[in-house]
């Protein structure tokens, strides 16, 4: 704003979530009506002291579904994986090489295998990922089924006694 500069983009479908990584807000996700959760990448210029946004360098949507609610995403802490709901009740978990090189993903609809998490039986509408960077395991959702569920992997949550 400083610079009076505006960055946009016209994705179409009614946006129900953002999610920024917790490695400064370098990335953006942002999960839509159309199913799909489109990440970009921003990088800071020095030079002109501003931020320009990169076009979308990944798209999720193989795993989860999103159509009809508003179904939130966010970044685990250490920002390897993307959690997200599901209108069928199921935690797709999408990993996340925020490192890698964006050019062969550019707007491509590459469909990445998510690992799934099975215990609502409405839609899972709410997620959130632990905020410290010791347990970037741990994963709370809720559903409109009326529950609320607490995860973290058994082997995890074992080393984590021992802390």
């Amino acid at each position: 704003m400083r610079t009076a500069q505006l960055f946009t983009e016209d994705i179409v479908h009614p946006i129900t979530s953002f999610s920024l990584s917790n490695d400064g807000a370098s990335t953006i996700a942002v999960s839509c009506l159309d199913g799909i959760i489109r990440l970009w990448g921003c990088s800071s210029s020095l030079a002109n002291d501003n931020i320009r946004k990169k076009p979308v360098f990944k798209k999720l949507h193989s795993s989860h579904k999103s159509n009809n609610y508003k179904v939130e995403c966010t970044f685990t802490s250490n920002d390897e994986y993307l959690v997200s709901g599901s209108e069928c009740g199921d935690i797709a978990i999408y990993p996340v090489n925020l490192d890698g090189d964006s050019s062969n993903n550019h707007d491509s609809s590459t469909s990445n295998e998510a690992t799934i998490l099975k215990r609502h039986q409405g839609p899972t509408t709410s997620v959130a990922a632990c905020p410290q960077t010791k347990r970037p395991w741990l994963i709370v959702s809720a559903s409109y089924d009326g529950t609320a569920v607490a995860w973290a992997s058994q082997a995890q949550y074992d080393c984590c006694l021992m802390d």
